[in-house]
């Protein structure tokens, strides 16, 4: 196992070349169990801040180590993994500012594309006009609740243009847990009818996503090809419906 470190160390692990991916937000372990499923690459190095968390994901077996993502004497090498993700992570930072900083670090390191899966803050007014909200769209550790647009943007002002938005975990009705009713308290976990009352059931009359999947292509010579074969989520996630 890798031992816990601070930049330096982190700079040293991915410069060794011994890994395939930088999962960063790693927690304990479960995202990168993904990725090693979902793209059929490994070894993986997980970062996190949480400590107890590294610990977890090294108990499982997987090489982790404690990383603040945006302190300044964390600096990724330059092309030494074949891909850099972020699933579920930079929605947890202080400001966009840190996401770009942490972005451009994903894109330094990786060779082949950069994978970000977020959850979506798209449909807030929708929901709320059917007095519903989804859960996380208020939690107090979602500081930094990005929207595809603020991507897009972020993507241009980096100079980024080949990328692909794959939407996944639609949502039918208001049905699932992870569906409130509107006046249900901040950082409410899943829905509970004892303390926040009966919420409206509806059917969504129009597509409504939980998360996003997206890829940034780092290394311009992938054909097309082979893109759509890295992007699509077929038997994955794609097909969950609530």
């Amino acid at each position: 196992m890798v031992a816990a470190s601070k930049g330096a160390g982190v700079h040293a692990a991915l410069a060794s070349g011994r890994y395939a991916f930088v999962d960063v937000g790693c927690g304990d372990g479960g995202s990168m169990n993904q990725l090693s499923r979902r793209f059929g690459r490994t070894p993986g190095l997980g970062l996190d801040s949480d400590r107890e968390l590294v610990d977890a994901a090294r108990v499982a077996g997987f090489d982790a180590l404690v990383c603040d993502l945006v302190a300044p004497d964390v600096v990724f090498p330059e092309q030494t993994v074949e891909f850099a993700a972020a699933m579920d992570v930079l929605e947890h930072l202080p400001s966009e500012r840190d996401v770009v900083s942490v972005l451009r670090q994903l894109w330094r390191v990786a060779r082949e594309f950069v994978f970000i899966r977020h959850p979506s803050f798209e449909d807030v007014a929708y929901l709320a006009s059917l007095g519903l909200k989804f859960n996380w769209t208020d939690w107090t550790e979602h500081p930094t609740m990005l929207k595809l647009d603020d991507y897009r943007r972020i993507f241009a002002e980096l100079g980024w243009t080949d990328y692909s938005i794959v939407p996944h975990m639609r949502y039918l009705d208001s049905r699932h847990d992870s569906v409130v009713p509107i006046g249900a308290p901040r950082d409410t976990m899943r829905y509970d009818a004892a303390p926040h009352g009966r919420k409206p059931i509806v059917e969504l009359d129009r597509p409504v996503w939980g998360k996003f999947d997206i890829f940034v292509k780092r290394n311009p010579d992938v054909d097309e090809a082979a893109w759509r074969r890295l992007t699509r989520i077929d038997g994955w996630e794609a097909h969950w419906e609530f």
